[in-house]
This record gives C-alpha cells, structure tokens and sequence, in this order.
C-alpha cells in the first residue's frame, strides 16, 4: 500500500472524504499494477485516477464557494497535483509501465505523499469552515 485513508484526514465532509478515499484506492492500485508490470491497465488507471480529480476538484471548488471560503491558492495546489501527475503518467506510459520497480515507484509515493500533504495543508482552510456544517453537507 502506498497511501491508506485515516480519519485523521477528514475535512469534515463526507462528499470531500469519499472523494479522497477514493483517489488514494487508486493511487494504491497504481502502485499495484506496477509492480504486476501491467501497462495496459496502467494506462486505464492512470485515466481513472485523473478523472477522479477533475471531478473531485470540481466539487471541492463549489463546495468552497458554497461555504465562502477562498479557493485561490487551493485551486493552484489543484493545477499543480493535475500537471504533475500528466508528466508522471507520460513518462510512465513511453516506458509502458515497464520500468525497474524502483525507478516507477519514484514517481507514484513522491506524488501520493503529496497528495496527502495537499489534504493536511491546504485543506485546512476548508476543514475550519467545514467543521461548522453537516458532515453531509452537499452545496445547491
């Protein structure tokens, strides 16, 4: 396992939650077929993994403009995670997956921690203001 949700990484939002949960079951699957050698599947990840965050920095931007808070430099943090993992996911498909298991793992822990560093710090503004709604909270 490369990256493992913890309650600790709550932002207090169930929509926000789920959502990184599910991107780190990817981030892990990722990890997974690389160490199965399996390029076309890591392809496919790879795509998944990168709709699964437009998507989820789609709602985490209305979530924040719901609840007023100001997204600048988050959405930044969010263009930065996205070009990053287009130029790890380019370097890894010339390689078709087919690097050493060290040299592919380089790109996927660094980024996952990452991201995870992007739940810890950036999301902290959101928690703050998140912490005084539903935990269900869905923006109209």
């Amino acid at each position: 396992m490369i990256a493992i949700w913890t309650n600790h990484l709550s932002l207090g939002n169930r929509t926000i939650d789920s959502a990184h949960e599910h991107i780190l079951s990817i981030i892990n699957r990722v990890g997974d077929l690389i160490e199965a050698r399996d390029g076309a599947a890591l392809t496919e990840t790879f795509k998944l993994l990168e709709n699964s965050l437009c998507a989820y920095f789609e709602v985490e931007q209305k979530i924040a403009q719901v609840i007023k808070v100001d997204f600048t430099q988050h959405n930044l943090a969010h263009q930065h995670l996205l070009n990053d993992l287009q130029c790890m996911r380019n370097t890894l498909e010339e390689k078709n997956g087919m690097g050493s298991d060290r040299e592919v793992k380089s790109f996927i822990i660094p980024w996952a921690k990452r991201f995870i560093q992007h739940i810890k710090v950036e999301g902290e503004s959101l928690k703050v203001v998140l912490g005084t709604q539903f935990y269900d909270f869905k923006p109209d």
